[in-house]
């Protein structure tokens, strides 16, 4: 674990618990797997205070224990990966409310802030905070509904059960299958008339499946990168292959099983009314994605009319390239891209024969070549030539890419953009803190006032406490908090593409 990281993990922390659980997360980071008392020692803090922050930890799943050598005590361990994710939520309330509406996002929210909790605790608690919001209008009815729905397709699962070990005190998680929860209405709107919610707990817990949303982020990029490259149809058939895949296929295989294109040809025909080009000449397009598709899609055989794989593990090598080759041009500029591309497409290259093949003036060459290897973007391997008779031995130097390093070099910088956008962040939000917390109480203030059907000359009258300066001030905040918030959706979702054939290899080691 790098120390940009680490740098990372402390800022989110700090944002979103505060600064006690800042310092253990902290410790565990730094030290690794630790036990109570060795994290009181290393820390300072009380150990009310340290076992108050692991249970929030822990709960969020954010870190995670196991039994010491003896047995007896328990080693905590920080997850920084499960800790990024925490930036990743305002994209998993916006899948949902794409997906299936507004109760989905009202039910992921929730379920997010409360990290577990049980389907009836979630329902009620969702239900009577939106009770008196006629926009919305939530009922108990459709939000059973919606958690039905949500659990069927994956997106909530049953929390892990905690079991004893003989001859250990220190009990392990247990996954369960998660099994469609059977949710009486009448019950659960009894037991939120009655305000007695053990009358209805069924005792299930439930949390978020990242995992699942994260299939839909890899989806969606391989559909528009499919769309930008061809068109909308061919989009739209690459959504229509990953669908198949699914049904046949682990979700994070390198290569989906084999898709027979008469499968696909009924799936266009059942939406011809929308998509009538793709139905007519879906073929064609079969044919267009298998060439130009950047090996997305390949034929695998000639039965049933054809037969198809998805390489999702190729897509994520080309989609990775594609990142680094970007982040070459805007660090270093266009034709250092060009060397990358050359030295990525050659394997293995000379330094004269780079000097040939990219068209460039010599010492501009190697002048971007060696600022490519200062940067870590390639690397060099030096070879021995034969000795001749009589000659001594020359040293050949040959340049060369390895994907997973200069990746890790990617991450590195997006790991400190990352933190340099969230501290930045916060620097402005402490700033300008009593100038945000008035304007909140004065938003507050005319809300009621309009509520209660106030005149509307009040209304003016309480929102001219805010001075045109302070407004002026307020927008310029805003707007740069708004910008610092993109950027971090941005890096977050550079870091997936990152990452993504790497995690792919630790979900298949976890599968098989």
């Amino acid at each position: 674990m790098s120390h940009q990281l680490g740098r990372v993990v402390s800022e989110i922390l700090l944002r979103y618990f505060g600064e006690i659980v800042q310092q253990v997360g902290n410790d565990l980071f730094t030290y690794g797997s630790k036990p109570i008392g060795m994290i009181v020692k290393t820390t300072g803090l009380l150990r009310s205070q340290v076992i108050e922050s692991l249970r929030t930890l822990l709960k969020f799943d954010l870190a995670t224990f196991e039994p010491s050598a003896n047995e007896i005590i328990a080693d905590y361990k920080l997850l920084p990966d499960n800790v990024l994710l925490l930036l990743r939520y305002p994209r998993y309330l916006l899948q949902m409310k794409t997906k299936y509406g507004s109760e989905a996002e009202i039910l992921i929210e929730e379920l997010l802030q409360q990290a577990s909790c049980t389907a009836t605790v979630l329902i009620i608690a969702v239900a009577t905070k939106y009770k008196d919001d006629k926009e919305k209008n939530i009922n108990i009815i459709r939000l059973k509904d919606t958690f039905i729905s949500l659990a069927t397709a994956g997106y909530i699962q049953q929390a892990p059960v905690a079991e004893l070990n003989e001859g250990s005190e220190i009990p392990t998680l247990v996954p369960v299958a998660t099994i469609v929860p059977d949710l009486d209405s009448r019950v659960i709107v009894q037991a939120m008339n009655s305000g007695n919610i053990a009358e209805a707990n069924d005792n299930i817990y439930w949390r978020v499946h990242y995992d699942r949303f994260h299939q839909d982020f890899r989806d969606d990029i391989m559909i528009k990168a499919m769309t930008r490259r061809i068109d909308e149809n061919a989009g739209e058939l690459m959504r229509l292959l990953l669908q198949q895949m699914y049904l046949a296929s682990s979700p994070w295989a390198h290569e989906s099983n084999a898709i027979p294109a008469m499968d696909l040809r009924e799936l266009c025909r059942r939406s011809a009314a929308e998509r009538p080009l793709l139905h007519q000449h879906v073929d064609h397009y079969l044919k267009v994605l298998e060439e130009n598709g950047s090996g997305f899609v390949v034929r695998d055989g000639d039965a049933g009319g054809g037969l198809y794989v998805v390489r999702a593990r190729d897509a994520a090598q080309k989609l990775l390239v594609s990142v680094l080759e970007h982040t070459v041009t805007e660090r270093l500029g266009s034709h250092a891209a060009r060397i990358f591309r050359l030295i990525l497409a050659k394997k293995y290259i000379e330094e004269e024969d780079i000097q040939k093949h990219a068209m460039l003036p010599n010492k501009e060459c190697k002048e971007l070549t060696y600022k490519l290897l200062e940067e870590h973007f390639i690397s060099v391997h030096p070879m021995r030539k034969a000795a001749s008779s009589g000659g001594m031995n020359k040293a050949v130097y040959l340049y060369h890419i390895k994907l997973r390093d200069v990746a890790q070099t990617a991450v590195e910088m997006c790991y400190r953009s990352l933190h340099n956008v969230i501290k930045r962040g916060a620097y402005e939000r402490t700033r300008h803190s009593r100038l945000r917390e008035k304007q909140r109480r004065v938003r507050s203030i005319v809300h009621g006032m309009r509520l209660r059907g106030e005149p509307q000359h009040n209304i003016d009258d309480v929102e001219e406490t805010l001075t045109p300066p302070e407004i002026a001030l307020l927008q310029g905040v805003e707007k740069q908090l708004k910008q610092l918030n993109s950027a971090e959706l941005e890096l977050d979702k550079t870091l997936f593409i990152l990452k993504w054939e790497k995690d792919m290899d630790e979900d298949n080691k976890r599968f098989t």
